[in-house]
């Protein structure tokens, strides 16, 4: 039998055989049972079929395990998921933060008290002019603003120790938005002594957890922050109902 030369190319990737040469003539045997291939380069015995079989399995099982490539598009696509994820946690965070803005005077000052730090108790209450004004002052005494900051830090350690306190935290308990006569109290405030407008003020339960002589306290009243324009909330102390001695003591400027 002749046999196609393209034919029997293919034949070792999907069957067994053997070829002997005939007088120029190639012919092509099933190496199991010797019989002749035919035209499809195929035989009918069982050998082979288990041969033809095992080999189409063995391909498949190929194909299946052999990773596709990643399209580029993809990659974008998983890019910009991840770019947003990222967006709305910064976002979530911001809003959190803006919501509990009004705490953040309550919480400096109590830093500033535990510190005796006076830099951390004007900025909880006083105005950006306010400082300044603070700084020309300091100068008229003959002081730097280093020296006057250091001078007054030492006032404020002296006047909690004389106090007993060691430590001051605060926690906002809750809160009441101030309107009508209240609210208008606190603008003629900000308005008289600083010239400056009042957008919202509110009125804060504060717990102030202390150790004062060795022992751990708790004191509770009520304070109020106002949101200036321009330059956030303030705690305000003389528009405040409840008041406290070792705050008093700590924001005693000189």
């Amino acid at each position: 039998m002749l046999f196609n030369p393209k034919l029997t190319a293919k034949i070792p990737y999907i069957c067994g055989y053997k070829n002997i040469d005939i007088g120029g003539f190639i012919m092509a045997f099933c190496k199991f049972c010797g019989k002749e291939l035919g035209e499809d380069g195929k035989c009918t015995c069982a050998e082979f079929g288990d041969y033809e079989k095992n080999a189409g399995i063995l391909n498949n099982s190929i194909e299946k395990t052999t990773e596709k490539p990643i399209k580029r598009g993809s990659i974008f696509k998983y890019i910009i998921i991840a770019i947003i994820i990222i967006l709305a946690v910064i976002t979530t965070f911001s809003i959190i933060s803006l919501i509990n803005s009004y705490k953040k005077p309550i919480d400096t000052l109590a830093k500033g008290i535990r510190k005796a730090d006076t830099e951390l108790l004007i900025e909880s209450m006083y105005t950006e002019s306010t400082a300044a004004e603070l700084r020309l002052q300091a100068k008229e005494n003959g002081l730097t603003w280093k020296e006057y900051i250091k001078k007054n830090d030492k006032a404020i350690e002296s006047a909690m120790d004389g106090l007993g306190v060691k430590r001051v935290k605060a926690d906002v308990l809750a809160k009441e938005k101030l309107s009508g006569s209240n609210l208008e109290n606190v603008k003629k405030f900000y308005q008289d002594n600083y010239n400056i407008d009042v957008k919202k003020a509110y009125r804060v339960e504060v717990e102030f957890s202390l150790k004062i002589n060795g022992e751990k306290t708790t004191r509770t009243g009520w304070l109020c922050v106002a949101k200036l324009k321009g330059e956030g909330w303030k705690y305000c102390p003389q528009c405040s109902s409840d008041t406290f001695d070792f705050l008093d003591s700590a924001v005693r400027f000189e």
